[in-house]
Formats: C-alpha cells, structure tokens, sequence
C-alpha cells in the first residue's frame, strides 16, 4: 500500500480514535500522532491550562497551528481531538491534505467509556444530555469531512481492518 499523505482519524470523544489510530500505525509500519498531545507538548501547557489562560478561542487558534503542523508529517496515521474537524479552517485544511476516517461509535458506547474517566473535561463539565446534543451536532460535520465511515462497534482490530481494506481498494 503505497500511501503520501497522513491518515486522519476523526469522531467523537472516547470513539476509539487513538486506540484504532495505534493499531493501524502499527500495521501499516507508520508513526502515530495525537494532536492533542502535539499541541500540549509544543505549547508546553496542558489542555486546562490552556483553556483557563485564554479559553476556548486560545485552545482553538492552538489546534488550527498544529492541524497546520499535521499536513507537512508526510504517511503517518493522526488522532485529531473531538472538535478539531468542527471548525471549517481546519476541516478544509485536513480535507486538502489527507484522507480523513469517521470513527463511528455510538453515543451510549463512547458515554460509557467516559464515565470510567470522570476527569475527562467532557464528562466533567457536561450533563449526559448535553454530551448527546454536541456528539449529534459533530456528527454531520465528520461525515462530511470523511471519505470512509468505520464502525468500532466491534474490537479496534476490525476497525483497522475496515480501514486497510479501504485503503487497499483505492
């Protein structure tokens, strides 16, 4: 499989992005990024801090430099953050230079993975019903944004394999 982009995986908080994410870079033999992670470390501040120093408009200018940062990492496989793909600069930025993958979990699932992590901002901050009204709002927004739809309702191993078996039939 001969891939010159980065493959981005987008989807809800607690869909599974990362863990699927690990197993395919490791499959395909390509590095792994999380842009929630990059950012952290590139800013040197923790996603809290950074929301308590400037808020969610600082937070979002942050993430939109390292969608940036993103499209020059050549094949790699990318875990972007619950909202990044939201935002239309990033979405058509991402759009431009990767094939992007919806990991599609359902809403019950992904709540039931963040309550076994009560200090997840998400989870923390939000009731469950206003969890539900912005995973239903994001939904629209990663469909739009993804060339292949890849259910993880069953183990990340068969996601990955979804993926590879798109990936190999384009």
């Amino acid at each position: 499989m001969n891939l010159s982009c980065p493959i981005v995986l987008c989807g809800f908080t607690s869909s599974g992005k990362t863990t699927v994410g690990t197993l395919l870079a490791q499959r395909l033999s390509l590095p792994f990024y999380d842009t929630d992670k990059l950012l952290t470390e590139h800013y040197k501040m923790s996603i809290p801090e950074i929301f308590a120093k400037g808020g969610e408009a600082l937070f979002r200018d942050m993430e939109h430099e390292i969608a940036k940062q993103v499209c020059n990492l050549g094949p790699s496989v990318i875990s972007t953050g619950g909202g990044m793909l939201t935002f239309s600069r990033n979405a058509d930025l991402l759009l431009a230079h990767s094939i992007i993958f919806y990991i599609d979990r359902s809403f019950e699932n992904c709540y039931e993975s963040l309550s076994r992590q009560p200090d997840r901002p998400l989870y923390k901050n939000h009731t469950k019903e206003e969890m539900e009204a912005t995973y239903r709002a994001r939904l629209e927004k990663y469909l739009s944004c993804a060339a292949c739809s890849i259910k993880n309702d069953s183990t990340p191993e068969d996601a990955v394999l979804q993926i590879c078996t798109y990936l190999e039939c384009r």
